[in-house]
């Protein structure tokens, strides 16, 4: 290794280094390009680096979606470059996040380090140092226990230690404590007094961790209270990490004291008002001493913000526009009259009806809030009557175990205003209401909202509502839901042809009766999609359900005795089917270059045999991959003729059989089947068979290609391959199951003119013509869609399946990393979940399959609207489709209503792909609309304009203005501001400057060499391929040509005349390099027999290797172990011994488990020259 080079050196004698120094190691333009926001985040990590170096304090502020978390992971890694013992600890607010973060980490690893420099990412580009996420802080004292080694990653939650309202509970959580830290004495714990034992609880963690070289901290203003008497969860941190005022346990416990060494924050929204929220921040962690003076009030604000300026650093986030940067108040369009369809003009209510309503309400409002409990104001958005009235109708009491009313961090504790202090009289109207006139009263203000979003499923565009009440959700989504039957129904009805007419509106008849049971037996008062399981072939089975019409006759099993978009949906995914093969691909046709009715014939001539020859072979070849059953559908012939062709054309020379091999690899290998059948049917027929991607190939679409299935970027072959896969498979999925289905579906229909179950064309009645009719009808009309401005029609299939095309690179980033690495065949099982959506999404606290929601919005097409409580208020990317966010239930903090827009106001958002090809400065429309919906004839608005004077005011205070001091107030004194008078603030529409840049100091450092370059790293790779010019004494090796990628193929000749194959592969821990030997025993299915298997090495020291799962190998078996290699002189002799243990062992077992057995490299070098690709994954 090559030690640091001369370096500079800032307060303390600690390693200030500069930007020239880290782009030799860091590469931030791997994945967004290599532009203004590469060199932000660069020098952003550099700055942050250095700030912790000279302060032990940090905070990075960027703006919302500048990529706060890959700065800090730069940070991190040029730390770690120089010290790789450096310990680090992230604390994210939530799981989701906490899971994100792991995710970057091995993503920056592998695409933002420009090698491996054995210190931040080991030789096979993964992080260095093993990581490890906790679920609880006891989990975290068991594991750093084990291995402090390691990355840790805890949640902000953990640290609120909830007890339980027994004391039991708290000796159960002692007990736990004592069993890993067995030296507490009893002494210690006081269980007289809850925020006592918490306390305790949090000084016996801070002694059984070790001091970390850094603690992320991310979304830090979670902790802007400090350490108030109430924040019993920031006073739990400040123990668990040694905070000074808890050295009263010293005498005790004797270790306590600081375990963050640094500490580096990170939020876009640091503070509401004042300094002191940043300093109470530093507090927690036992940073604040040095920065005393921010808590001051007899310091000016000019000289708080110079010292904050010393630790802090905000960017602004721009985007180009025609040569113009424009900031985030300059690209974003705020709506802030309430109004919904004409910019800046308010809601108006027309309806008679509704404005006696609104009366009403609001005259009881007026009066609940003259009461003397209220005494004229209450807490900003605490009132339902705001979101909703028909959910108020169901008020939980206080015993009720079910989710609350609000959904919000920051809730009040007041249990009537917990509850809406309205709720009970805007309940007593409603049920009048429902009384008299029998039916919901109106809510003219969601009702609007409401209105405004039923045009999404016309123009295709995304749309994010936040709202405060939980009920809100599921009322939003009911009313919208309806609103999107009206329009399907409406739509599908004029598609059709006009036979079918009677048959439909019976169909929807049906349907609406259907809904209305289910609503009435439902205690949610909304009808839910139903649950999801396995079908038979392994892929997700669609319950459907009766929300929508969409859910109920395109998914699940539909109504029987018609033609449903359900039954049409099963034939394209159903393998025995007439539509089974229409998305698949025909390879050997593409790779061969030929058109149906030629294949066969230009495979012989590649094979140079004549077609009789070449069928029989492909029939020979085929049984492998075909099951013992007696009918075989004809997708698993096709799939067997595909493979059988790839095998043959593998062992061919040139390009046509390096190609075949990638293809037959990555895509057939795994279709074998056990046991398969003995012989094969003639399956030649299928490699004629054309497909929608053989025909999209042809240059007769060529525009259309271009847009929806263009070819990848340029790699390796067998990344163009992969890219290619993945991109069909995205595009059949939106096809079959997305939005786009409903043009399949009318198409369909028009074609066969009747919805009589028994006209759909069969599987007997196949072939290539009707194939080929179907496929250029369905290319007909992407491409009359394509022709056609979407300003002069619908968005139709065209328009999905094109977003994908255009953006597969991004939904590749966000929401296929673990997909897009692993194996094909994987792939349409997993790609599916991303599809099988809802039209309208909801998100509270108790939503289950939250996640699988995040990542559909991510997805052109459904859900074009997600509704969400404050549980996806922070570290979730929304921002890929959705340019368009509704605070329709509002927020107290700014804070809180910037990380809402910063969901999809974010780097690669649409908004910003959007805006900067334009060549003109962009119109209204162009920009990320923000949406503040209220009633300007209401109580409402007196909330509203306070809301907004907080974001300017917020807005001055981070960038180019001092502080503007207003009270920390949550609650409205309704008379004062009435006096005041109506002041909606204006949007501030000059540039914004950032108040807290980069400080030129930390920019600078000396030029030094990295502590290991490129060329050590060459050189380790030089020494270890070298391992093939050894002398092995007492082993007779025959080494495998190398391919100069950290692997090494050979075969051991033994004692007993019998050879056995291996694999060493480079591998590195911390800065040592670690060989690794893997050498297969066989298939012997070890899920069965393990118990056998585990006996006959019982009395051997044995590292086994057991590969479980659907993708088929030639070994399912393996014997590993690793050596250590230090001294270059030593390592022939370390690898001999590793070697000639690993193969011995092998290959008893093979004769053990495997008797007659003795199977080469030939069977095994495939499968072995890919562990470097899947090991420890």
């Amino acid at each position: 290794m090559v030690p640091a080079a001369s370096i500079r050196h800032g307060q303390g004698g600690t390693i200030m280094i500069d930007v020239h120094t880290a782009e030799q190691l860091l590469d931030f333009g791997a994945r967004i390009g290599h532009g203004p926001r590469a060199r932000e985040q660069l020098a952003g990590a550099v700055a942050v680096h250095n700030i912790l170096r000279k302060h032990r304090v940090a905070y990075l502020a960027d703006e919302v979606g500048m990529g706060k978390t890959y700065v800090a992971l730069g940070a991190l890694a040029l730390f770690r470059h120089y010290q790789p013992d450096f310990r680090v600890l992230v604390i994210a607010p939530r799981e989701n996040i906490q899971k994100k973060w792991i995710k970057e980490l091995t993503n920056f690893a592998r695409h933002n380090v420009r090698y491996p420099d054995l210190r931040v990412v080991s030789i096979d580009h993964r992080p260095a140092r093993p990581m490890k996420a906790c679920d609880s802080l006891m989990e975290f004292v068991r594991e750093v226990s084990v291995d402090p080694r390691r990355d840790f990653f805890l949640r902000l939650s953990s640290f609120s230690l909830s007890l339980g309202s027994t004391v039991e509970s708290w000796y159960r959580l002692r007990d736990d404590l004592r069993k890993e830290l067995p030296w507490l004495p009893d002494k210690f714990f006081d269980l007289r007094k809850k925020s006592e034992f918490k306390t305790r609880v949090a000084q016996a963690i801070c002694c059984a961790m070790p001091e970390f070289d850094l603690v992320i901290v991310d979304e830090g203003h979670n902790l802007k209270h400090g350490l108030k008497s109430t924040a019993s969860r920031n006073i739990v941190i400040a123990h668990a990490f040694g905070h000074p005022y808890g050295n009263d346990c010293q005498c005790v416990l004797g270790n306590y004291g600081p375990r963050a060494k640094r500490v580096l924050f990170l939020s876009a929204t640091p503070l509401e008002e004042s300094y002191l929220h940043i300093w109470n921040q530093l507090d927690v962690f036992g940073h604040g001493t040095v920065f005393e003076d921010l808590r001051r009030d007899d310091i000016p604000e000019v000289e708080k913000k110079r010292l904050v300026a010393e630790f802090l650093i905000r960017r602004v986030t721009t985007v180009t526009v025609a040569g113009t940067e424009l900031t985030k108040n300059q690209y974003r369009r705020e709506w802030r009259r309430g109004g919904l369809h004409s910019h800046d003009d308010p809601i108006r209510v027309e309806d008679d009806r509704q404005r006696l309503v609104v009366a009403l309400v609001q005259k009881k409002v007026a009066e609940l809030l003259g009461s003397e409990k209220f005494n004229r104001s209450f807490q900003i958005g605490m009132l339902a009557s705001f979101e909703s009235f028909l959910e108020t109708a169901r008020v939980k009491s206080e015993t009720d175990e079910q989710e609350n009313v609000f959904d919000d961090l920051e809730q009040t504790e007041d249990l009537s205003e917990r509850e809406g202090i309205d709720v009970h009289d805007v309940n007593r109207i409603t049920r009048d209401y429902r009384n008299r006139f029998g039916r919901e009263m109106p809510h003219p203000k969601m009702d609007a909202v409401v209105e405004g979003l039923s045009r999404s499923w016309v123009t295709g565009t995304k749309s994010l509502l936040f709202v405060r009440r939980v009920a809100s959700v599921k009322e939003l989504k009911r009313k919208l839901d309806e609103r999107y039957d009206d329009w399907l129904i409406r739509s599908l009805r004029e598609r059709l042809p006009e036979g079918v007419y009677e048959r439909f509106d019976r169909l929807v008849e049906h349907y609406r009766a259907e809904k209305k049971t289910v609503l009435d037996e439902s205690s949610d008062d909304i009808a839910q999609p139903e649950d999801q399981d396995m079908d038979d072939d392994g892929t997700m089975k669609d319950r459907g359900g009766t929300d929508t019409f969409f859910a109920w006759f395109f998914r699940g099993d539909g109504p029987p005795g018609v033609i449903s978009g359900a039954n049409i949906q099963r034939r394209f995914i159903q393998r025995g089917t007439a539509y089974a093969t229409f998305f698949e691909d025909n390879h050997t046709m593409a790779l061969l270059g030929a058109r149906p009715g030629s294949v066969l014939n230009a495979l012989a001539d590649v094979m140079g045999v004549d077609p009789s020859t070449a069928r029989e072979e492909v029939r020979h070849c085929a049984a492998k991959y075909l099951s013992q059953a007696r009918r075989l559908a004809g997708a698993d012939r096709m799939e067997a003729a595909q493979a059988a062709a790839m095998e043959i054309l593998k062992d061919l020379h040139g390009e046509i059989g390096e190609y075949a091999g990638i293809i037959w690899h990555e895509r057939y290998k795994s279709s074998q089947k056990k046991p398969h059948a003995s012989e094969a049917p003639d399956v030649s027929e299928w490699l004629e068979r054309p497909t929608f991607f053989t025909e999209l190939r042809q240059p007769d679409w060529a525009l259309l290609r271009e847009k929806i299935w263009p070819e990848p970027a340029a790699g390796t072959w067998r990344e163009h391959f992969r890219e290619q896969e993945l991109r069909a498979q995205l595009l059949a999925s939106a096809a079959r199951l997305g939005h786009a289905f409903i043009d399949m579906y009318a198409l369909t229909i028009q074609r066969i003119g009747s919805l009589d179950h028994k006209t759909l064309e069969t599987a007997s009645e196949e072939n290539e013509s009707l194939d080929l009719k179907r496929i250029q009808e369905y290319l007909d009309l992407l491409d009359r869609q394509r022709r056609i401005s979407p300003l002069e029609r619908e968005w139709g299939a065209f328009d999905e399946l094109a977003a994908i095309g255009v953006n597969y690179d991004l939904i590749r980033d966000v929401n296929l990393h673990e997909i897009s690495s692993g194996p094909l065949v994987e792939v349409p099982r997993k790609v599916q979940l991303l599809f099988r959506r809802q039209v309208v999404a909801g998100v509270t606290g108790s939503t289950k399959d939250r996640k699988t929601v995040v990542q559909q919005f991510r997805m052109p097409g459904y859900p074009l609207v997600l509704i969400t409580t404050d549980m996806l208020q922070e570290g979730e990317d929304l921002h890929t489709f959705c340019s368009s966010v509704h605070h329709y239930g509002i927020s107290w903090t700014p804070s809180s209503m910037e990380q809402r827009i910063g969901r999809i106001d974010r780097v690669r958002s649409q908004t910003d792909r959007r805006l900067s090809v334009l060549s003109e400065m962009p119109g209204g429309e162009d920009l990320l609309q923000v949406y503040f919906p209220y009633l300007e004839d209401t109580v409402e608005i007196l909330q509203v304009q306070r809301v907004l004077e907080r974001m300017n005011t917020f807005l001055r205070l981070m960038h180019e203005d001092l502080t503007i001091h207003q009270r920390d107030e949550r609650h409205i004194d309704v008379v004062r501001e009435l006096i005041q008078g109506r002041r909606i603030p204006e949007v501030i529409r000059e540039p914004l400057k950032s108040a807290f840049p980069i400080p030129l100091w930390a920019l600078k450092g000396s030029r030094t060499r990295l502590a290991v370059g490129k060329e050590d790293i060459d050189r380790t790779l030089k020494r270890f391929h070298a391992l093939i010019d050894g002398h092995y004494d007492g082993i007779d090796i025959k080494w495998e040509p190398s391919t100069g990628n950290g692997i090494l193929l050979g075969t051991v000749r033994l004692a007993t005349g019998r050879g056995q194959p291996f694999a060493l592969l480079l591998r590195s821990e911390g800065e040592f390099l670690v060989i690794r030997c893997i050498s297969p025993v066989g298939l012997v299915d070890p899920e069965r027999t393990m118990e056998q298997i585990s006996e006959s090495v019982a009395t051997r020291r044995v590292r086994l290797g057991a590969l479980m799962g659907r993708d088929e190998k030639s070994y399912d078996l393996t014997v590993e172990d690793d050596v250590m290699l230090r001294d270059a002189r030593y390592d022939t002799a370390r690898v001999t011994m590793l070697i000639r243990r690993v193969t011995e062992q092998a290959d008893i077992l093979e004769d053990t488990h495997l008797p007659g057995e003795d199977r080469g490299m030939k069977v095994f070098s495939e499968d072995l020259g890919q562990e470097g690709n899947h090991d420890n994954e």
